[in-house]
């Protein structure tokens, strides 16, 4: 079953009409067994409210159409409090909200736009680190408790907050997707893997000013478990913050995941480690991967780190005594950069089984500034300053031996 939401379309429709199309053909294809949407129509942009998939829907946005968010939040569907720590009594919501279905697909040659610009004030301070009205701000895509999810060839772009958030998800293929955000927008993750298992992320091309593949494991989702069984390949991140992320919400484990053959450019930090409570990661094997990145300023999470394993507690009260880093390759890395690699643990056996081959990185330091690696978050806002290093160990982390273990690894500083 093949349906145009746009069959009845007409010129003078308001934006709550055009929405009811939209909606009205999910709907009924849904309620017929399934099949294709397609939203197809002369070229340009229609503002929509907020949408709601269903299982068995192919939702199609075709060449030359851009869906664009209306904004209005009282129409997006709202998911109740706790968001991201049990503590923090916020409902989120989304532009196109999946909850609980299976055989769901997001695909076509157009585009979903965010319209990020209705949620900053028109003046602004800092042109690099655009300020905001709250947090969080509506998501992109929001996707929970699905099985086989697939988004295909689409362009997602303009999101006010995470582009696409994948929460407790089985069996997910993003391919071929293209996500561009404003770099100066904070929060704008490209991808987050939230507690979810076997998701696949190829030949797509991330930009955004915050994270471009994050995997998460946030505390209030804990009856999803552990993220688990990720591959990412063949793709193009630039971000703001960090390309690759574990963490910092990190509430449970995150096990058996490949990262290969992927360009990192315009980066803040290229592949992240950030533990902050209590979860462990292992077998994790990231290859083939050409970096460079550069340092954002202290108003952005980094300091320019083409690898950064940390695990330390968020607070002072917090507890990452049974976390664990173990089993991680990095083979066959390379690039410019503006830092060296740090490892940083709060006790030195957290730390374990990290091979590192074939490493080659080129350091460009300013000798004006002090090299600084940036620890947040933590207790404090923390950026340790340090003598010039291409390897930097913490807390008695042995090198070659059973923690680290270097072959042909080379980093060189150019002043």
């Amino acid at each position: 079953m093949i349906v145009n939401a746009f069959e009845r379309y007409s010129d003078d429709m308001t934006i709550a009409q055009i929405t009811e199309l939209i909606q009205n053909a999910i709907d009924s294809v849904a309620d017929h067994g399934g099949g294709a949407v397609r939203v197809q129509a002369k070229p340009g942009e229609y503002v929509v409210n907020g949408l709601r998939l269903r299982s068995n829907i192919t939702f199609e946005v075709c060449e030359g159409i851009t869906l664009k968010s209306s904004g209005d939040e009282n129409t997006f569907v709202q998911r109740p409090g706790p968001f991201e720590f049990k503590a923090a009594h916020t409902p989120i919501c989304a532009f196109i909200h999946t909850e609980g279905c299976h055989d769901v697909t997001i695909c076509g040659e157009g585009a979903i736009d965010g319209n990020y610009r209705l949620f900053i004030p028109e003046e602004q301070e800092d042109p690099t680190h655009l300020s905001f009205f709250k947090y969080p701000r509506p998501m992109l895509c929001y996707f929970e408790d699905c099985r086989n999810v697939r988004i295909e060839g689409i362009t997602l772009k303009n999101t006010p907050f995470w582009t696409v958030h994948l929460v407790g998800c089985r069996d997910t293929t993003v391919s071929g997707v293209t996500i561009d955000n404003d770099m100066a927008m904070p929060n704008t993750d490209g991808i987050d893997i939230d507690r979810c298992s076997n998701t696949l992320i190829e030949n797509c091309h991330i930009s955004g000013g915050d994270d471009g593949v994050c995997l998460k494991c946030t505390e209030e989702t804990e009856r999803y478990g552990n993220c688990v069984n990720v591959h990412v390949r063949n793709c193009e991140i630039h971000s703001t913050s960090a390309a690759i992320k574990f963490g910092s919400s990190s509430f449970a484990d995150f096990e058996n995941c490949l990262f290969e053959d992927l360009t990192i450019r315009k980066t803040n930090r290229a592949l992240g480690l950030q533990l902050r409570d209590g979860g462990s990661v292992r077998n994790i094997v990231f290859k083939n991967i050409s970096l460079a990145t550069k340092d954002a300023g202290p108003r952005w999470w980094g300091a320019g780190e083409p690898i950064y394993i940390t695990l330390i507690p968020r607070t002072d009260s917090g507890d990452v005594s049974k976390g664990m880093i173990e089993n991680l390759v990095f083979e066959n890395v390379s690039g410019d950069v503006e830092n060296g690699i740090i490892v940083y643990a709060q006790h030195p056996e957290q730390v374990r089984n990290i091979a590192m081959r074939n490493v080659r990185l080129t350091i460009h330091h300013d000798v004006t500034k002090p090299l600084a690696f940036d620890m947040r978050p933590c207790p404090e806002y923390k950026r340790d300053h340090l003598v010039d290093c291409g390897i930097y160990l913490k807390t008695n982390i042995e090198t070659n031996g059973t923690s680290v273990m270097c072959q042909n690894v080379t980093t060189s500083i150019v002043r």
